[in-house]
């Protein structure tokens, strides 16, 4: 809104006063932007270390309280695996999601608000758009879930098969089982790489689906509104 009041004043020959009052404005705006921005990683980082470092007691404390068939059915490697790994893999989920949701969320609604005053039917084209784009996001999110759960279980296998193996270093080697070892090392790795590969190329998918849809709003907002702009101008000029 800011630039756009810019251009309209400098093609009405506004005084330079009021445009450098403008700009001003808009490098304020720029400059509390990055002060927010930094505040937010500072205050999410902090929030999402304080929350996973109580969500891996909890769940230290839960394992510990497991019987015996469910200790002798897990390794020690695939639960440090669990306790740690995955649990740090939430870090960004609990720093960051929620302000993002909040915050993407308010400027949606802001966004969407601001096509309607412009022109109603922009305003719902860019509603239905966006109910659209939320549906397909959604749907390519539930088709990679099950392939991120089944990397992650493949990440755990890996590393209780290796706190297994190290700990047992000597009898692998007085035994001459190194090789066989270092095969069955290749196996599950083989098998972690492949889960990987799936699940990262989803999630690529789904990034690339983001990617494309802002690109199609974006078209579908600039015809939009040359649209409108010379039904408005060819209007005028009946007039």
């Amino acid at each position: 809104q800011l630039l756009a009041r810019f251009i309209d004043a400098a093609q009405s020959a506004a005084p330079l006063g009021d445009l450098v009052q403008l700009a001003v404005l808009f490098l304020l705006a720029s400059l509390l932007l990055q002060v927010a921005l930094v505040a937010e990683a500072y205050l999410g980082g902090d929030l999402g270390l304080l929350a996973t470092n109580r969500l891996r007691a909890h769940l230290a404390l839960h394992v510990l309280g497991l019987d015996l068939a469910f200790h002798n059915a897990r390794t020690p490697g695939e639960l440090i695996e669990r306790v740690d790994g995955d649990v740090g893999s939430l870090s960004n989920f609990f720093s960051r999601f929620a302000v993002q949701m909040v915050g993407n969320g308010l400027l949606l609604l802001g966004v969407l608000v601001l096509f309607f005053t412009i022109h109603i039917w922009i305003g719902a084209a860019m509603l239905a758009f966006t109910l659209i784009s939320l549906v397909a996001i959604n749907a390519l999110r539930r088709v990679g879930e099950p392939y991120w759960d089944r990397a992650r279980q493949t990440s755990a296998e890996l590393f209780g098969f290796l706190e297994e193996r190290l700990a047992a270093t000597e009898d692998v080697r007085a035994n001459g089982a190194t090789a066989y070892v270092l095969q069955q090392l290749y196996a599950r790795m083989r098998v972690r790489f492949r889960a990987d590969v799936l699940a990262n190329s989803l999630g690529v998918s789904n990034g690339s689906l983001t990617i494309a849809l802002f690109a199609v709003g974006t078209a579908i907002s600039l015809a939009l509104g040359a649209y409108f702009h010379l039904l408005g101008a060819l209007s005028l000029g009946g007039v």
